[in-house]
């Protein structure tokens, strides 16, 4: 089974080589990337300009990608970059969304925005070590495995936790 810093190396390489994959790489990195903007974003209603710039510059980049990088590091740091310079009000890209209509169109509608904003309300109320554990399992799709061998944690410890913060969360939301 493929890792998520894997699946995002596939999906630029195949980008890369011309391949009609973007509406797979959206759909698999849409969650991810918005919780990242929403993350670093201090005007949090500026999320989703932030995920279309961000989708903006992978593709006007996706040539000078090199496939052995980390893919996900790569577009993780796009995504806080365009954050930190809407927090700078230093936007200035002028988008041409005729060029990029099939980014332009994935977007949330006014009910999935407001589930999503009470979700991540819900995920704020849990504390930082069940955060991190939700944004690597729900948003990055890693392994318990994994969140357990990046964070230097035993497995049985990441999976009680999860367990627990998943249960706060339906609580929270209910």
């Amino acid at each position: 089974m493929k890792t998520t810093r894997e699946k995002i190396n596939e999906y630029l390489s195949r980008l890369q080589q011309g391949e009609d994959c973007l509406k797979e790489f959206i759909d698999y990195t849409r969650g991810y990337i918005n919780f990242i903007a929403y993350k670093y974003l201090a005007d949090k209603s500026l999320v989703e300009d932030v995920v279309f710039l961000t989708y903006h510059k992978i593709l006007r980049a996706i040539q000078t990608f090199d496939s052995s990088n980390n893919g996900q590091a790569w577009i993780v740091k796009i995504a806080q970059n365009e954050a930190y310079r809407f927090n700078r009000d230093e936007v200035t890209d002028d988008v041409p969304l005729e060029k990029y209509q099939h980014v332009a169109h994935y977007t949330f509608n006014e009910k999935e925005h407001l589930n999503k904003y009470d979700i991540e309300r819900a995920i704020a109320r849990l504390d930082e070590q069940e955060q991190t554990i939700i944004e690597y399992k729900i948003y990055m799709g890693m392994t318990v495995r994994e969140i357990a061998k990046l964070m230097n944690i035993p497995k049985s410890t990441i999976a009680y936790t999860l367990k627990q913060a998943l249960k706060k969360l339906e609580n929270y939301l209910t």
